[in-house]
């Protein structure tokens, strides 16, 4: 008896995978051997874009090889010593060997170096009182004049006598002189020198204009009791030819 025939058969349908499974569609693959280590010392690669597949290398990584000999301790001892030996030949030629004199050489064929004979001593002769008071005026007289003779005889009256400075105007030419005398009196004042004189006379001399000389224009005349009583400060100079026992003033240098 002969069998009916059979319907045709559906093909079977590929069943899911498990939850985890790989898709049915993607075909495996094997697993990626991990990278190999970057060699020591080697920067790392920059980082690329996002899709960026660097191009096929021909030759294979290369093998980490020993380090160069100047990297190394002894290396970069070796070239500190050199480095050190340069310079302490190189640096006494440029600056000159230090700053020594060089020694001094003596042959027999030129003799014996000459011998500095000693200098004489000098022998400084004392002031004469004259002198001494002649400069401590000038020095108390300042830019006021200028002091040409200083006279201090034994039991006799101190003379001076001064040139007045020319100023600016005939106005400051008359202050020149009063400033002269208050000034000549104090320095007379604070002088031992001028001790139990029986007084003080001033001779002021100025060259007029169109005069081919100086000429005396200031005579004044201080009492011993005068020059011990003092008061010849440079905030007094208007009284200056009033504090003298006698003056005799040239009219050019009154008021």
């Amino acid at each position: 008896m002969e069998q009916p025939p059979q319907p045709p058969q559906e093909p079977q349908q590929p069943q899911p995978q498990p939850w985890g499974g790989q898709p049915w569609s993607r075909r495996q693959q094997p697993p990626q051997p991990p990278p190999a280590p970057r060699p020591w010392g080697e920067q790392p690669a920059p980082r690329q874009p996002w899709g960026y597949r660097p191009p096929p290398s021909p030759e294979g990584p290369r093998a980490p090889g020993p380090r160069p000999w100047y990297r190394h301790p002894v290396g970069m001892l070796l070239i500190g010593a050199v480095v050190l030996i340069l310079l302490a030949l190189v640096v006494p030629v440029f600056t000159g060997g230090g700053s020594e004199p060089a020694p001094t050489v003596t042959s027999g064929a030129f003799g014996s170096p000459g011998t500095t004979a000693p200098q004489a001593a000098t022998t400084t002769q004392p002031q004469t009182p004259d002198e001494q008071l002649r400069q401590a005026i000038q020095a108390e007289l300042g830019e006021a004049g200028d002091v040409t003779s200083v006279a201090v005889p034994p039991g006799g009256q101190v003379i001076v006598t001064w040139e007045i400075r020319r100023a600016g105007s005939q106005g400051l030419t008359k202050n020149n002189a009063r400033f002269g005398v208050m000034r000549i009196m104090r320095a007379i004042q604070q002088s031992q020198l001028t001790a139990g004189a029986p007084g003080v006379r001033l001779l002021g001399r100025y060259q007029q204009p169109g005069s081919a000389t100086p000429v005396t224009v200031v005579r004044l005349r201080f009492e011993p009791a005068t020059v011990a009583r003092g008061g010849f400060e440079d905030r007094r100079y208007l009284e200056a030819f009033e504090l003298a026992d006698a003056a005799v003033i040239d009219p050019a240098f009154r008021g």
